[in-house]
């Protein structure tokens, strides 16, 4: 089994890609084998169907052969306005272009939130479940979030045993 997993965030060290570093190590300790792509560093300009489809840009190009080459996609998920960040919809819109193209068909999802406040992100969640759903994604029932991350996480680990073990 091969996971893609990358952030909707693009803030550095946000509560969501600490989520998701504590969610790969756990796929790591278990032998599977993880793709941990950074959608920051991928630069990925705003879709555009008069340029973006005949010339993509190289962060779109290798997500998308990324994405191919995974057996499923873990994402991890902020919450903007109760909603998933528009940054996340517009590679999504990126790269599944052309359809044809679409490299998302078949491939499971699971979903990570975590924020600071009292909503773990579930409005983004049901949200970004429905766009996965749309591209062809088989996605995985429910979401992993967590609610006043900082009261959560210390050094890297959550206090609780019981959340990671719901993690893992």
């Amino acid at each position: 089994m091969k996971v893609l997993a990358f952030s909707g965030s693009l803030r550095t060290g946000s509560w969501t890609e600490q989520l998701l570093a504590l969610a790969v190590k756990g796929l790591v300790t278990r032998g599977v084998e993880v793709d941990a792509w950074s959608f920051k560093a991928a630069n990925v300009p705003i879709y555009d169907p008069d340029t973006s489809d005949t010339n993509p840009s190289p962060g779109v190009v290798d997500f998308k052969a990324r994405v191919r080459a995974a057996t499923g996609l873990l994402i991890a998920c902020p919450e903007y306005n109760y909603s998933y960040p528009g940054a996340l919809k517009n590679l999504f819109d990126a790269a599944s272009r052309p359809p044809k193209e679409n490299p998302f068909r078949g491939k499971v999802t699971a979903q990570l939130g975590a924020t600071n406040g009292p909503g773990g992100t579930l409005q983004a969640q049901v949200m970004l479940r429905h766009v996965l759903s749309g591209l062809g994604c088989l996605t995985l029932p429910g979401a992993f979030t967590v609610s006043r991350f900082t009261e959560a996480v210390a050094d890297g680990r959550f206090k609780e045993e019981t959340q990671q073990k719901n993690l893992d």
